[in-house]
């Protein structure tokens, strides 16, 4: 723990800290909870923290990360982002969660002046802050006062195209993220604010490809040959060009569909929440097909199809309609989510 860390305006040492966490623990409201348990789970005598993985894409898992691992990984932001002692930070992510448990951790080793305030979709803030982590709706719903953030990591989803135009040539500096539970956060960022579309590699971090998915390397991490389920182009041993998760291909006659690049696309015309899928068909395995929140737009059908940033094989051929999505922590649970639909 840093001389300098200082907790929502206090300065502690460890025996303090620790009383605070304990009043936390059985406190409400439960983000004063979180952070109270949190305390007392990284100071224990246990070299290990149990960690959840999101469940976004299946059914979330526990995993066992050593302290010494995730202190690692927490100095090398803290090296890659230039952060120093007394810098003020925010908390307003889930301390269930790695990136919000990575947010604390930063803290209390670089020694940096960390406000923890309670989860919301649009976090409000009076004062100016050096450093924060947000999910991209967050982002979104921060995009009128920016000017308080002077830097800003972003993760948790995919950062659509309209809110990296926002962002770009911002003075606030902003990165997208790319990393997960598995990788105890971030291995690689992407500068927004400069308008990068590549994932550069965090210090010690290096990246290969097992046919078209990304690799991980992170020996101070304890992480060699981890293969991830994101399909990337690989620019070099450092940097990627992203393209989608492997495990949501669609597979269409023998083609290879990627539902984030036809999103992206798809984005352009499509202001209500929506996302393309494959529904079975006897004929080619799948369908391209996709489905909308709420209601489906007019003339949608006629738009999509003069859309010339897909190729025919890339324009959805069913619609759908859902009045709600399943969601967890903000994110579309695509699986869940397509159980629900009556394809009759």
């Amino acid at each position: 723990m840093h001389a300098d860390f200082r907790l929502n305006g206090v300065s502690y040492d460890r025996d303090n800290l620790l009383s605070y966490a304990h009043e936390l623990s059985s406190a409400k409201p439960e983000y004063l909870n979180e952070l109270g348990r949190f305390v007392l789970d990284w100071f224990s005598d246990s070299p290990h923290l149990e960690l959840q993985t999101s469940g976004s894409t299946g059914k979330p898992t526990q995993i066992v990360a050593p302290k010494a691992m995730l202190s690692a990984s927490a100095m090398t932001t803290v090296k890659a982002l230039v952060l120093q002692p007394t810098q003020q930070a925010l908390l307003c992510l889930p301390l269930r969660h790695i990136a919000g448990k990575m947010m604390l951790i930063r803290a209390l080793l670089a020694g940096l002046w960390i406000d923890v305030i309670k989860p919301t979709e649009s976090p409000m803030v009076s004062k100016t802050y050096d450093f924060t982590a947000m999910t991209p709706l967050q982002l979104k719903s921060s995009l009128n006062h920016l000017d308080q953030f002077k830097l800003i990591i972003v993760g948790g989803a995919p950062v659509e195209d309209f809110l990296r135009a926002e962002v770009k040539n911002h003075t606030s500096r902003i990165f997208s993220t790319y990393g997960m539970t598995e990788t105890y956060s971030h291995v690689a960022l992407q500068n927004l604010s400069a308008g990068e579309t590549h994932y550069t590699a965090v210090d010690h971090v290096r990246f290969s490809t097992q046919g078209d998915s990304l690799v991980v390397h992170a020996p101070h991490i304890g992480i060699e040959n981890l293969i991830t389920t994101d399909c990337v182009d690989l620019i070099s041993p450092t940097q990627f060009l992203w393209k989608g998760r492997n495990d949501l291909v669609i597979n269409s006659g023998g083609i290879k569909l990627h539902p984030e690049q036809i999103e992206k696309a798809l984005s352009a015309i499509i202001s209500v929440p929506f996302f393309v899928f494959g529904k079975p068909d006897k004929r080619l395995g799948q369908s391209l097909s996709i489905v909308f929140e709420g209601h489906i737009p007019n003339e949608i059908e006629t738009m999509v199809l003069n859309l010339d940033t897909l190729s025919k094989y890339e324009k959805p051929k069913d619609y759908f309609v859902l009045s709600q999505f399943v969601r967890k922590n903000g994110k579309i649970l695509r699986n869940q989510t397509i159980q629900t639909i009556d394809f009759l």
